[in-house]
């Protein structure tokens, strides 16, 4: 969460330094400020990676974790401009998690759960196509709000076992889910071709189904449908642009 912070605060930082550099003028509403010009591209996207090593750790009610585990990302995208501010573009994911817990329980009074030996890793693959529209702040060309809205579809499998005893149990799960996303975001220019941009996961119509295989024997499926719209601070990206052409 301290990353998290930190990150935020320097991109914000970064957009007060873009508007600074604005000079002062007259405001002209026949006057539409260009972020990126039409015949333009964008090439960029976001990576992440995480990781803990929990020895013996107590976390409120949660006590005695012994813990490994880690999420790896990442997402590059492109996007061509059709027009002054309009663009279309893509952008591909991929994303690797892996949590290895040996030990834990929770206590609720009378009540205690625990979890010895529980092992699982996933992976996802993710193709989102997507229009984004640019919304320049005030009369400045190296900020600006936007937003993409698009189609995506996320396929992903993952396994869940017991890892420490070499027997042959656990489930196994694919994983698909498509549908519409909106996400908006705010970029600003620190360079001539190169921005910083957050976005985040606010609104979306998805369909997703899973099917399940119980130690090699069992089979089950699950179907379910999802509309949101909400700020989720836990769906917040940033990242960088490079603008290839004429700003």
């Amino acid at each position: 969460m301290n990353r998290r912070l930190t990150f935020t605060a320097i991109f914000l930082s970064l957009c007060i330094s873009s508007l600074a550099q604005e000079s002062i003028v007259r405001y002209d509403d026949s006057v539409h400020p260009v972020i990126a010009a039409k015949g333009s591209w964008i090439v960029g996207g976001t990576a992440a990676l995480t990781g803990h090593d929990n020895a013996n750790y107590n976390f409120a009610v949660v006590s005695g974790i012994n813990s490994v585990g880690f999420r790896v990302s990442v997402a590059p995208e492109f996007c061509w401009f059709l027009r002054d501010n309009l663009g279309f573009g893509a952008k591909v994911g991929y994303g690797r998690t892996m949590l290895d817990a040996a030990s834990g329980s929770i206590d609720f009074g009378s009540i205690s759960l625990g979890v010895k030996d529980f092992y699982t890793i996933s992976q996802d693959v993710s193709l989102t196509a997507f229009m984004r529209y640019y919304l320049p702040i005030a009369d400045s060309e190296r900020i600006a709000m936007y937003v993409d809205a698009g189609l995506q579809g996320v396929w992903g499998h993952s396994k869940e076992s017991d890892a420490h005893t070499g027997a042959i149990v656990g489930t196994w799960q694919d994983k698909w889910k498509a549908g519409l996303v909106v996400n908006p975001g705010i970029m600003a220019y620190f360079s001539k071709h190169v921005a910083v941009f957050a976005s985040l996961g606010m609104a979306g119509l998805c369909y997703g189904r899973v099917s399940q295989v119980h130690n090699q024997v069992d089979s089950g499926s699950r179907g379910s449908f999802t509309m949101s719209y909400m700020l989720d601070l836990t769906s917040l990206n940033i990242g960088l642009d490079f603008y290839i052409g004429k700003k």
